[in-house]
């Protein structure tokens, strides 16, 4: 299979990857009653619209089949430190077991050199693929997020 990495606009996301974001959310949300999928498109927008955010979509034909969503941003405990931190990374399960996963990460981390960034961040679910991909790639735990419902 011939994979393409393109860049995308909010708009191309939103309208391709409704099966995907659902894909996403069923395996990998934690709280499912409270966390319900619904992008908040303007602010997406306005990301977009400031230069600071990078969508990457994985194309196989005209189908999406993953994507990543990243922002650019200064780090706000250490402003002049640019990070391109990712929001979402995700390859359907159809298409896994490939090199695709790797190389959207790889065309990410691409993209945080061409923006100048000097740390590339990801959030990781614990005992994810993802978080072992992290481990052998050199990557190092910066923080670790706790989470409960109030």
């Amino acid at each position: 299979m011939s994979y393409e990495i393109k860049h995308c606009k909010v708009s191309d996301i939103l309208t391709l990857a409704d099966d995907l974001l659902k894909e996403h959310w069923d395996e990998i949300c934690v709280n499912k009653k409270m966390m319900k999928i619904k992008p908040d498109e303007s602010a997406y927008e306005a990301l977009e619209d400031s230069g600071k955010l990078i969508i990457l979509g994985a194309f196989l034909d005209d189908a999406l089949v993953g994507y990543s969503v990243n922002i650019i941003s200064n780090h706000p405990h250490y402003v002049d430190l640019k990070c391109l931190s990712n929001d979402l990374l995700f390859v359907s399960k159809d298409h896994r077991g490939s090199t695709l996963g790797m190389r959207l990460i790889k065309f990410t981390e691409q993209e945080a050199e061409h923006v100048d960034a000097r740390m590339m961040m990801w959030h990781c679910k614990k005992g994810t693929a993802l978080e072992a991909i992290m481990q052998r790639q050199n990557y190092n735990v910066q923080d670790v997020i706790y989470s409960k419902e109030v």
